[in-house]
């Protein structure tokens, strides 16, 4: 166990680190990892296109910003309040670069365009995919609990976008990797983390199907983990991959960036989970200082962290 970091450093890193993974990721996106190698070198400085100034992040942390807002402002999970910031975000870019939802998922657009119709969650929009939109934005909910851990937080919140049973186990498993990664676990303890207290029976189930496409983030080779699209359970491998391959955030971001795919989801799980490790310090200072709003995430994730508590005030779904 590593206690040398402290946990505002941890909570820090796991939040810059979410949107530094963004923001090298996105502009590659769905590119195949073979044209990705070839341009490894621009993705270290971070891109500087018309389409992608410098450091600009898209949904991933746009959406985690959202959720971060909300926590503060109700000072606890409203899923209601959560709710109405994405579709700000969705339709007239709050928390974004962007002027609108750049980047949002199918998922996400079906979630937020049939909020806005109808508020409650039913059970006919029970759905069997799996997005890893569920992930890419849940380190504002582990923060804010960091001392005291809700993984009924984590499933509630990936519930509300993807009404999966799935994309809420998964989004138990990822919660339990964090929370490990921010007690200073080391990365035997991070992965074995996966196996969580699940809340619910059936999450349980779904972990015990998934190990054996877990087990492919301790093969060196990447063979298995190139040009994988949305899956939760891909992204979070792969960012377990990432963790596991390499001893520094440097190389570990670079490393799931060039498996191609969906490389800044990807990118931002592994930011969120070797933030939480190494800790803020250790993210490269080039890309922090070129991350758009760096101080401002900054200063969010040690409100998040200084919120003690941070309870489920409401939520829209049936159980």
């Amino acid at each position: 166990m590593n206690t040398k970091i402290n946990l505002q450093d941890r909570a820090r890193g796991m939040l810059v680190g979410l949107a530094i993974g963004d923001a090298l990721g996105a502009p590659v996106e769905f590119l195949n990892s073979d044209i990705i190698a070839g341009e490894m070198r621009k993705i270290q400085k971070m891109h500087d296109t018309l389409r992608f100034p410098k450091g600009v992040w898209t949904d991933d942390t746009s959406m985690a910003l959202c959720l971060a807002d909300s926590l503060l402002n109700c000072g606890g999970y409203d899923s209601y309040d959560v709710m109405d910031k994405y579709v700000g975000w969705y339709d007239n870019g709050d928390w974004s670069y962007f002027n609108s939802g750049y980047g949002a998922g199918l998922q996400t657009q079906l979630a937020l365009d049939s909020y806005k119709t109808n508020q409650e969650l039913t059970d006919d929009q029970k759905t069997d995919s799996a997005g890893n939109g569920v992930i890419m934005r849940l380190a504002p909910a582990i923060i804010a609990t960091a001392n005291k851990p809700n993984l009924r937080l984590a499933s509630i919140s990936a519930r509300d976008t993807h009404y999966s049973v799935t994309a809420e186990a998964v989004a138990e498993m990822f919660a339990a990797t964090l929370y490990a990664a921010l007690s200073g676990e080391d990365k035997e303890h991070i992965f074995a983390a996966l196996n969580a207290d699940f809340t619910l029976p059936e999450y349980r189930k779904v972990y015990e199907q998934a190990k054996p496409l877990f087990d492919r983030a301790n093969n060196p080779k990447s063979d298995l983990l190139k040009d994988l699209g949305g899956y939760c359970i891909d992204t979070l491998t792969i960012a377990l991959w990432g963790l596991k391959q390499f001893d520094r955030p440097f190389y570990g971001m670079l490393g799931v960036i060039s498996l191609g795919g969906d490389t800044d989801t990807n990118a931002a799980v592994y930011g969120q989970l070797a933030g939480a490790y190494y800790g803020y310090n250790a993210l490269p200072e080039d890309w922090r200082k070129n991350l758009y709003k760096e101080s401002e995430i900054v200063r969010i994730a040690d409100k998040l962290l200084n919120m003690g508590q941070c309870p489920i005030l409401r939520t829209r779904q049936l159980n």
